[in-house]
């Protein structure tokens, strides 16, 4: 089974106002945390969506050198996160993937033990159609999703992603994975969100 990682990065950062993927965390910046565990995954390749007009600088040589890595420009990003979705959707057709993971490039804290969960469960379970993760019974990033949705997706429009597929008795035809702690599926999009990310980093040095 071939799986790729679709790497949302191509949001507006409104609530930042500025393009938070550029913020510095050490030596790293915010978008190229997750983007190194994905890395460190057994994903096939990794399709890391942005805006058109994103000269990409938050990303690290070595991560846009990677032979799993596949910078994928979206031109209609403004439109919201269903299209960012498709374009990565789209590649993995191309490229014949049985699935993909679908992350979100500011969620840091995001593990590979998570990713590797996910995927061994999808691989266990050949026929699911998804593996979610949830926390307080609500489904959130990073999610696994098989071929058999890419038409689905492909229909998707305005700003929404893959949740809005995941709800009634459509959950009946995937697994969900509970996240037990918060602080691994912690998205930053404000500076206060951006101050936290940083004392929780200097705390885990």
């Amino acid at each position: 089974m071939k799986i790729a990682g679709i790497y949302l990065a191509a949001g507006s950062s409104s609530r930042m106002r500025s393009n938070k993927l550029k913020l510095n965390v050490g030596t790293m910046t915010l978008g190229s945390l997750a983007l190194e565990t994905a890395l460190k995954s057994s994903l096939d390749e990794i399709y890391i969506v942005i805006k058109e007009t994103d000269d990409a600088v938050w990303l690290p040589t070595d991560m846009k050198l990677n032979t799993k890595c596949t910078i994928v420009p979206c031109p209609n990003a403004h439109d919201g996160q269903s299209e960012s979705l498709k374009c990565g959707i789209r590649r993995a057709q191309a490229n014949h993937m049985d699935a993909v993971l679908v992350m979100l490039a500011d969620q840091p804290f995001i593990t590979v033990q998570m990713l590797e969960e996910m995927i061994a469960c999808m691989k266990t379970n050949p026929t699911c159609r998804f593996v979610a993760t949830t926390i307080e019974q609500n489904i959130i990033p990073p999610v696994l999703l098989s071929s058999s949705m890419y038409s689905e997706l492909l229909s998707l429009r305005g700003d929404v992603g893959a949740k809005a597929l995941l709800q009634g008795e459509f959950l009946q035809k995937g697994q969900v994975l509970t996240c037990l702690d918060k602080r691994l599926v912690f998205d930053v999009d404000t500076q206060e969100d951006y101050q936290t990310l940083l004392t929780n980093k200097e705390k885990t040095k």
